[in-house]
């Protein structure tokens, strides 16, 4: 480290501009005169100009040594400052999160599971938020926000919640008026209900093994609410090829909903749970992270078992380490 960021070696130089001599600095910082001496002599080396008159009795300040004196005096209380809030804020979890989650989840699945982190934490306070995507969690619009797909936004840290499962599935009364597709060639003679929000892009390709097929429908209603959605598929008005596993496990594991296309899927996602660095270093920001991804992890992957008797999944593999927090 250059001698020049050394902070302890300003403060030395401080205490003395302050009582005027090496015995009385040295005196108040508990430390030798001679250790004094040899701090003040590194930093004149490293700037390359002297600080102190030292052929003066007794000793002064040069002008550089003045400016230097008035300069680091106000550095020194910034970084106090900030190392006391940043020690305070790690000593109580006491504040709030702004939390952004997708607006189909938070309506749905969000409230219960934010009770149980709340009981073991009521200091922290959650506001739940919809659809921030990573440049708004870099500028500081939410403290947390779940994020389809790995974060290419530098300036985050994040953590894996398990991957989000996208099935193919109509009702059993529109199968039984229309037919059920077995292909995806068969979706043109369906009506598809096609999700184009905020959240993912909208699926033109489904993949089987090394195959895929394009997908075209011979009606389609687009929309950026899943919730909707899910809706129309139970009022028997259609197809949907790629419904978030989350939004209908309980509808596959009671019959409402039915998967078709067997063994076609839109290609699981890995999704994960990110903050930006400033936030990072606020405990309860840290605390609840890695406690959200957690539990996300739990919540996905119950959804996969409640329905892997009834549809296979397509299996989990290639993912990152998901107890592994990262940084971008």
């Amino acid at each position: 480290m250059p001698k020049t960021d050394d902070l302890s070696a300003w403060r030395q130089f401080l205490c003395f501009a302050r009582t005027g001599t090496l015995s009385a600095a040295a005196k108040a910082l508990e430390t030798e005169p001679s250790s004094l001496s040899r701090a003040i002599a590194g930093l004149e080396k490293a700037l390359g100009t002297e600080l102190i008159q030292h052929n003066s009795r007794p000793l002064r300040l040069t002008p550089a040594g003045k400016t230097a004196q008035k300069r680091m005096e106000t550095i020194l209380r910034a970084h106090d400052s900030l190392m006391t809030s940043l020690m305070d804020a790690n000593r109580t979890l006491d504040g709030s999160i702004r939390l952004s989650s997708a607006p189909g989840f938070a309506s749905r699945r969000l409230t219960p599971l934010l009770s149980e982190f709340q009981k073991a934490h009521p200091e922290i306070r959650i506001e739940i938020l919809s659809g921030l995507q990573e440049a708004e969690l870099k500028k500081g619009l939410c403290e947390v926000a779940t994020l389809t797909g790995e974060p290419k936004t530098s300036g985050l840290v994040y953590m894996s919640r398990g991957r989000n499962v996208y099935l193919p599935v109509a009702s059993p009364g529109y199968i039984r008026r229309y037919g059920m597709p077995v292909n995806p060639e068969d979706l043109k003679l369906h009506t598809g209900y096609i999700y184009n929000g905020p959240v993912r892009s909208e699926t033109r390709v489904l993949f089987r093994g090394t195959r895929e097929a394009p997908v075209q429908f011979a009606r389609s209603i687009r929309s950026t609410d899943i919730l909707a959605i899910r809706n129309a598929l139970l009022s028997d008005m259609g197809v949907a090829v790629d419904m978030p596993l989350v939004q209908i496990a309980e509808d596959i594991a009671d019959g409402r909903l039915v998967p078709v296309l067997p063994g076609w899927f839109h290609p699981p996602v890995e999704c994960f749970i990110a903050t930006n660095r400033d936030a990072w270093h606020q405990k309860r920001v840290r605390v609840f992270l890695e406690w959200y991804a957690l539990a996300m992890q739990t919540l996905f992957f119950s959804y996969e078992e409640k329905v892997s008797p009834i549809v296979g999944l397509p299996p989990d593999v290639g993912h990152p380490d998901r107890n592994k927090i990262f940084r971008s």
